[in-house]
């Protein structure tokens, strides 16, 4: 119950930042469900009622590792390198 649960609220978070209302159907459409299950209604009222959140787990730009920063920049010089040549 419980990871179905942190789904819920994970796929409603989606919705909601697609700037959409989270509803049971559409919860139910995006993990795939055929069948309405109790656990599954269940869950979704939980979320509901503020009981289960999304926790945190991105990493603000800053504490990200440097490799991945490395690989930015590179990618942004040739980025810049391809928009010289096209002469946009």
């Amino acid at each position: 119950m419980e990871q179905l649960s942190q789904q819920v609220a994970k796929i409603a978070a989606q919705l909601q930042q697609e700037g959409k209302e989270p509803s049971l159907a559409l919860v139910k459409a995006r993990l795939g469900i055929a069948t309405m299950s109790p656990a599954l209604l269940q869950a979704y009222q939980a979320w509901r009622n503020g009981v289960v959140s999304v926790p945190n787990t991105a990493e603000p730009l800053s504490e990200q590792p440097s490799d991945l920063q490395a690989d930015l920049a590179r990618i942004e010089a040739k980025l810049d390198l391809i928009i010289k040549k096209l002469g946009i």
